[in-house]
Order: C-alpha cells, then structure tokens, then sequence
C-alpha cells in the first residue's frame, strides 16, 4: 500500500488545500477505515484468485462482477501510468532531456519491457525483487523523516491558510486516496498464497495505520521545511537540496526512484491477474486465461496489461491519469460494498474469518459515502468513466456470444 503516490501527494495536495493538508490526510483515512474493514471482512472468506472481482461474481449478478474486475484492472493501469511518469519527473532532476520528447519515451518503454520480463518469469522472482524494494521503500521513509524532522519549522505548519471549498477539498482527498489505493493488490493474488482467508484481513489492518504515519511523516517535513511545497513536482527531492545541498537532492531522489519502481512492480505483478481471474470464468477471450507452460505465468495477461499501462504512460500526464485511476478505483470499491451488503442478507454466503459488526449497514453506508466522494471531486472525468465501462461490457457480451452455442 505504501506506494509512490506519497511522493507526489505532498505538492499536490498542498497546491489545493494549503494548510489544510494535514485535515485532508486524516479525512483520507477516516474515508478508507470502514472500506478497509468491509475489504478484511470479503478478503477472509475466500481462497483464489482475483481478489475484489472473486467476492463480486461471489454475491452479484455476472455484469456488476464483470464490471468490478474491468474497472480494477483499468485503474491499476493508469496507476502504472502515473507511477511512469513521475518516475520520469524524478529522473529529469539528474537529465532534464528524459523530462520529455523521444528521451521520455525511450524511458517509458524500457520501464516496460523490464518490468514485464520480470513478472513473466513467475510469481516467486517477483516477490523477492518486491521484497527487495520494499525495504528499500520503508528505509527511505525512515531515513527521509529522522534527517528532516529535526529542521522543520513549526511555524510553518501553523500559517493561517483560508478553508478550500468542497470540491477542492474532495480533489485533494482523492489524491490521498490514491496514494492510498492498492490494498486489494494482495486479495487479487492470494489464489497463490498460504493462508489467505487469515492473511488478507491482517494485512489489511496493519498497512493502513503503518502508512498513515509514513505518509504523515512525509508530510510534515515537506511542509516544515518548504516555502511552498506546491512549487515542485518532487517535494521530497527539494527538501533534500535545501537541507544539504546537491549531495542530499540526489540521495532522496534516488530513495524515490526505488520506491516508485517498487510499486509498479507490485502492480504489475497483481494486474494480469484480475484478467486471468476474468478469462478462466468466461467473461474474457480464453486467450488471456493461457498459463507459459515454464514459467506458469499468465503470459498473454502479462503482455496485454503491460501494453495498456505503459501506452497509457505514454499518452498522459501525472495528475489526469491519478484522477481518473482513482475514480475508476472508487467505483469498483463501491460495488465490493454492495457485494458485502448482499453477504450479510444471505445464509449460503461463504463463511468469514473476520466477522465485520454490523456488516450490512456498514457496507452501505460506505458505498454512499465513496460515491459522495466521486461525484463531487471526480465529476469531470465520469463521462469518460462512463465510457469506460461501456467498453468493458461491450467486450463481455461479445465474448459471451463467440461462447453461447
């Protein structure tokens, strides 16, 4: 869950809420609490893989499980598309040229193939190369706060700043959610895991109060330590050349490269599952459902998944692919809820390890509340959402037909 999106959240957030960056993050996190429960709740009932996709086909209708899958599968997409491209901000400190043009691109496209050969060799070898940049991720964390703390300026934090309206407060609330998102990454491969039903809610519960205080800690050095942390794309790298001049800029911009290229790993990792999920259950061309017969990854899920992140890195920016992978993200959270909600209204539903109380209105009362969250801070990109989806089911009623006999 501690991914690259804390680089960016810092200048982002304080670009629309100021001095009210610290409310924004704690709304973010009494936001995600309940989703987070609903998520441990669906998480230990089950065993394969797919994650969100598995519980919806589990309690919904086969085009809302469909449509959980698809949405999922596009957001972590464009997550990747993100990540890409604040990589290639970062990387642009040391050589400007790669910031844009045929440089950037070259950049793009070699992140791909890379990390595209790396998952399709299995599983097993990611996972040690994502343990690797996990650590490397939370030392980063540890070393970025204990070297700042101590120069923040507490007057800093306490500058009168005016109230941001609703909807520039939902926005910044939404950036946090993305730096937030990908707590289902775990669900969606648990099929090859141990002991999911037992895993899945313990992490769940332990990441999201860990990353609450990195994500707390970057940003009270950030903002402690910055005339205006919204002036840069790379706050972090600033806080960094201002401390201790260039020997300190390029220390912590490569702590972060390590930490984005850490998360697109793990996304990359988790994405073709949801396709190999959607495949082995008839709602995809059987293709992609096909394991390499040596390295028993889903190949052509690997291949098709890498192509549409980092084409779509290619053809964005940072901030319009976060909103929209965000959106898309909140709307398949929502219909997981409904998919809790159904649960708790039925006696043959699979058997929980965590038992949410009050599970039902719980569920409901998150899904209203994520769909509050979209319409007022993602209200432009619905339309494309929309459209989105559409796509998705178009291709669901196709491939259903090409199977009726």
């Amino acid at each position: 869950m501690m991914g690259a999106g804390m680089l960016a959240a810092p200048a982002k957030v304080f670009d629309l809420a100021g001095g009210w960056s610290f409310a924004v993050l704690a709304v973010s996190a009494v936001i995600l609490l309940p989703l987070i429960l609903c998520f441990a709740d669906l998480g230990s009932r089950f065993t394969g893989t797919g994650g969100p996709y598995l519980y919806a086909r589990a309690a919904l209708p086969g085009w809302m499980a469909f449509s959980v899958g698809w949405l999922l599968w596009i957001s972590q997409a464009l997550s990747v598309a993100t990540l890409a491209n604040l990589l290639v901000s970062y990387l642009a400190g040391f050589v400007p040229s790669l910031g844009a043009g045929l440089p950037r691109a070259a950049v793009i496209v070699a992140l791909g193939l890379g990390f595209t050969w790396i998952v399709l060799r299995g599983i097993r070898q990611s996972a040690r190369a994502s343990n690797v940049l996990i650590v490397l991720k939370v030392g980063f964390v540890l070393g970025f706060f204990a070297a700042g703390a101590a120069f923040v300026q507490p007057h800093r934090l306490a500058e009168p700043a005016p109230i941001p309206d609703a909807v520039t407060f939902v926005q910044a609330v939404l950036i946090y959610l993305f730096a937030y998102s990908g707590f289902e990454r775990a669900a969606v491969v648990a099929g090859e895991a141990r002991e999911p039903r037992r895993d899945v809610p313990a992490s769940l519960l332990s990441s999201v109060a860990l990353v609450t205080l990195a994500y707390a800690a970057v940003l009270l050095v950030c903002i402690g330590v910055l005339d205006n942390p919204a002036s840069t794309d790379r706050p972090l790298a600033e806080v960094g050349r201002q401390l201790f001049g260039p020997v300190g800029q390029i220390a912590v911009s490569a702590g972060a490269i390590a930490v984005i290229l850490g998360t697109i790993l793990v996304i990359t990792l988790s994405m073709p599952r949801m396709l190999l999920a959607l495949a082995e259950r008839g709602q995809l061309p059987e293709g992609l459902g096909r394991v390499h017969p040596l390295w028993r990854t889903p190949h052509l899920a690997i291949a098709v998944s890498s192509v549409l992140a980092f084409g779509s890195a290619l053809m964005s920016d940072l901030l319009s692919s976060l909103t929209f992978a965000t959106a898309t993200r909140i709307l398949g959270y929502v219909l997981c809820c409904v998919a809790l909600w159904r649960f708790s209204r039925r006696t043959d539903a699979p058997p929980a390890q965590f038992n949410l109380p009050g599970r039902g209105p719980v569920a409901l009362l998150t899904a209203a509340l994520f769909l509050g969250v979209l319409a007022v801070g993602a209200a432009k990109e619905l339309p494309a959402l929309a459209a989105v989806l559409i796509v998705g089911l178009a291709l669901l009623a196709f491939t259903s037909r090409r199977k009726a006999p």
